[in-house]
């Protein structure tokens, strides 16, 4: 059975222990909150009126049907900032800047490098980019 915590005033919808916060919560006035545990529940009133039994979250569809919209479009929205991340962790330009073997110094150890290739006539800094470039071509 579906469980269900609804705190009007935070727009907070928990269902079968997904927490998410609803762009809108649209209930009488006087309800503060919605629990159910899968059999039975209450409503909580903010007016001081008594706590209500509840034996069914049917009348509360429509906010489980925006939590599952919303709970679809984030499943939705993670999937594809997975994808592009690792379509881009498959580029060449990320691979010379983030692989853990082969990788460009950082700009300080580089400029180091030019300085030092200048003053002692060397060419450190030609080499180590060769390294990187020749392990992820273009």
């Amino acid at each position: 059975m579906t469980t269900l915590t609804i705190i009007k005033d935070d727009k907070f919808v928990s269902v079968d222990g997904e927490g998410l916060t609803l762009a809108t919560v649209v209930l009488p006035s006087n309800v503060h909150a919605v629990q159910f545990d899968g059999a039975n529940g209450k409503i909580e009133y903010n007016d001081g009126t008594a706590n209500e039994a509840i034996t069914s979250i049917s009348d509360y569809s429509t906010i489980t049907d925006d939590h599952a919209t919303l709970k679809s479009a984030n499943t939705t929205a993670a999937s594809d900032a997975a994808t592009t991340q690792t379509a881009l962790e498959a580029t060449y330009g990320w691979k010379r800047q983030y692989d853990a073997t082969n990788k460009y110094a950082s700009v300080e150890d580089q400029l180091d490098q030019q300085y030092h290739d200048a003053v002692d006539s060397t060419t450190t800094w030609k080499d180590a980019i060769a390294v990187v470039k020749a392990a992820h071509p273009k």
